[in-house]
């Protein structure tokens, strides 16, 4: 059984924000890990999804269902295991994730 809940929502959806440039190759690929990053300066081996929806400007937000992947394919970035779990916001996502787990929020 999956248990990568989003504990802000209670369920599988994440969301993750992208430049609105990058939503038609997205919708063709879905998310890929090791892609050419939006934030950071060199590609990583994972996709960073978000227990809340956070836009800026030129950006669209995605909600991503993970109830495809296992406890062991995504972890907490940025933490220890003191963090409490309300304090965890952003996870790591070691795999890429099929279109078919992602929509546009509207």
């Amino acid at each position: 059984m999956n248990d990568v809940i989003n504990h802000k929502t209670g369920s599988f959806i994440w969301y993750h924000s992208t430049p609105k440039e990058r939503l038609d190759n997205i919708r063709k690929e879905g998310l890929k890990i090791n892609s050419e990053p939006s934030w950071q300066g060199e590609p990583e081996p994972w996709i960073y999804v978000s227990t809340i929806p956070w836009n800026a400007e030129n950006n669209v937000v995605l909600e991503v269902d993970l109830s495809f992947l296992n406890t062991y394919e995504c972890g907490w970035p940025f933490v220890d295991k003191d963090t409490p779990l309300e304090d965890l916001w952003q996870l790591r996502v070691f795999k890429d994730i099929p279109l078919k787990y992602i929509e546009v929020r509207r």
